[in-house]
């Protein structure tokens, strides 16, 4: 430590300044600890990077520095921290260590693949492969900008030279390229779902009853078209379009049952249709006295007479007198 005077130890000053030093030279060595102690690490990382790759480690070209503190002046142990914080490191550690940094943070984009898409004249066909892509890009988390690209990948026939048009189109007049699902879905709406297609999709649901086909099939069909208009009802209305659509012996049936939910009214229906197709097959079962055998008890009848001819005729010898 510095020596002052007895002048210096005096002055107020002079104690502060005293204060300040040493409270300076406990922060270098604080500092200069934890930089031996980063050191130490650092050079284990780097022999256990060597290790991993099958390379025995040698001698440390840098040894770490001993943990002892040798007393020395305040502008000496400084440049020997300033010196420990700038040395040279070793280059493999580091090297591997960026390596796996950048491996860390490397976006890892899933292998992810959709149907194909033909460009076929059945919107109902494209709105099935819309749905179904956003399923996909949905349960894999694609990122918005890998969308388009991985969809338009999936094109064939004739909507993959649909698809080389418009991009060419993007490119010679000068318009704004589709970047976005949403923009993508506008173009391929646009082209491949006539105007009519909504308004008649909404005819049908209005009109659309069960007829010929099963509960089960007729609640598949209505959930199909309210999807491809995009139509979001509520329970009750749903329930309400559910139950008018049914047969009439159906849902006479299921207006008196009572149900808490669409899912719980679905299954009844199924059950009522099950016990009624049941009732109307044993109904039209051929009754018992049907298989009873016939009397075969002899009649009790006169038989015939035999007929009678207005002639005196013998009908044995006809007439002829041979037989006496």
């Amino acid at each position: 430590m510095d020596t002052y005077s007895s002048a210096e130890s005096s002055n107020p000053r002079s104690t502060r300044r005293a204060y300040v030093l040493n409270e300076l030279k406990e922060a270098r060595k604080a500092i200069a600890e934890k930089d031996d102690a980063l050191q130490r690490l650092e050079d284990r990382l780097a022999k256990l990077e060597l290790q991993r790759e099958g390379v025995s480690p040698k001698h440390d070209r840098h040894p770490s520095p001993q943990n002892s503190y040798k007393g020395s002046s305040s502008h000496g142990h400084g440049s020997e921290s300033r010196r420990r914080r700038h040395r040279p490191r070793s280059h493999g550690g580091s090297h591997h260590r960026d390596q796996r940094h950048h491996q860390e943070t490397k976006p890892q984009v899933p292998f992810v693949k959709v149907f194909s898409f033909s460009g076929d004249s059945d919107p109902n066909l494209y709105l099935e492969w819309e749905a179904k892509c956003e399923q996909i890009f949905t349960a894999y988390k694609v990122e918005e900008e890998q969308k388009v690209n991985i969809a338009s990948l999936e094109f064939i026939d004739y909507a993959m030279r649909w698809w080389h048009s418009i991009v060419m189109d993007i490119g010679y007049n000068k318009r704004p390229p589709v970047v976005s699902w949403d923009n993508l879905k506008e173009c391929m709406r646009f082209r491949f779902v006539p105007p009519h297609f909504r308004k008649d999709l909404m005819l049908k649901l209005q009109r659309f009853q069960q007829g010929t086909l099963s509960v089960d099939a007729y609640f598949k069909e209505l959930e199909t078209l309210l999807l491809h208009v995009k139509l979001q009802e509520s329970d009750e209305a749903m329930i309400a379009r559910f139950v008018s659509g049914l047969r009439r012996d159906i849902q006479d049936v299921v207006e008196l049952q009572e149900y808490s939910s669409l899912g719980s009214l679905v299954h009844l229906t199924m059950k009522v249709e099950a016990q009624i197709s049941k009732k109307n097959s044993f109904s039209k079962l051929p009754s018992k006295d049907s298989f009873k055998p016939k009397d075969s008890r002899p009649s009790t009848s006169t038989p015939k007479s035999p007929i009678k001819s207005s002639s005196n005729k013998c009908f044995k010898c006809m007439g002829y007198g041979h037989c006496g």
